[in-house]
């Protein structure tokens, strides 16, 4: 312990480079698709929270909501703070997604980055009104297959389309994967802004949202996790239209494949204008099985 010591105290960190460190958080939701039809369930679509950036460096452009973190906070103390910062709740999900640290991700300094994602039902949003000077919208997001090609390597070339809740903004890019055929299953992609967009996502956020929608996807398979987007009731068709919202696909036999998720209630759920139907709530017992 004494050599230990002795070691710190001569200790210097000025030979080492220190990056700078910061939280990107994906903060998604599922919003009502309007319908003319007011007896109908109305279907879901996802949508992510961005704000316009009010500063250089990439001013004026569109990017998740983060922040630089402060040198006495982890870093899930920093995510944590930064969402309450832009939707009032403390109490969500919250789990740590990937690290991005390209060397030029950002024209600053070296930066790296801990994205994170979060899921809350729209409802239970308090205020996004913290940093009032900075614009931000709600965004409806699909990423949706448009060619596969197998062939020396797998080829999935996808559109990924963001579009604001107020239609003022729309943002494309094309994103190509390849991916080696083998054990390793190494992969590539490439990320294209479409030539008619006013707008695109500030530094790298685009490959940020790209990996959270991702991950969403592969996570409500076989995990809970989409129940977030939801009230603590709800019916089997509400609860389809968030995973469908996810997915961006329909969904076949999902009343089936849904058994040991939900468990049916005697509770009803005022309020509704169409016709009343079983309600639901999520299975608190589930364990899942590989």
């Amino acid at each position: 312990m004494d050599e230990e010591k002795e070691f710190l105290k001569k200790y210097s960190d000025k030979e080492y480079y220190k990056p700078s460190v910061t939280n990107d958080v994906l903060i998604f939701t599922t919003e009502d698709i309007k319908d003319d039809n007011i007896r109908k369930v109305p279907r879901k679509g996802l949508q992510v929270l961005l704000i316009k950036r009010d500063q250089q460096p990439d001013k004026d452009m569109w990017c998740i909501p983060g922040g630089f973190i402060r040198k006495d906070e982890s870093l899930e103390e920093g995510a944590a703070r930064k969402l309450k910062e832009k939707t009032g709740i403390e109490d969500m999900y919250l789990e740590q997604l990937y690290t991005f640290g390209d060397v030029d991700r950002d024209k600053r300094t070296r930066v790296i980055t801990i994205s994170n994602m979060a899921l809350v039902a729209k409802e239970k949003i308090k205020t996004i009104e913290v940093d009032s000077l900075k614009e931000k919208k709600w965004f409806w997001v699909e990423k949706h297959l448009v060619e596969s090609k197998n062939d020396l390597h797998i080829e999935n070339k996808y559109k990924l389309n963001l579009k604001s809740e107020d239609d003022e903004v729309e943002i494309a890019y094309d994103v190509v994967e390849k991916i080696e055929k083998g054990i390793l299953r190494k992969k590539s992609i490439t990320y294209i802004l479409e030539e008619q967009c006013k707008d695109k996502l500030a530094f790298d956020h685009y490959k940020i949202l790209d990996y959270g929608i991702d991950r969403l996807r592969n996570k409500v398979e076989y995990t809970p996790i989409a129940f977030n987007l939801l009230p603590k009731l709800f019916t089997v068709i509400e609860l389809q239209y968030v995973y469908e919202a996810i997915m961006g696909r329909k969904i076949l036999n999902f009343r089936r494949k849904m058994n040991d998720f939900i468990i049916e209630t005697d509770e009803k759920i005022e309020g509704k204008p169409h016709r009343p139907a079983k309600v639901f709530k999520f299975n608190e017992e589930f364990k899942h099985d590989f």
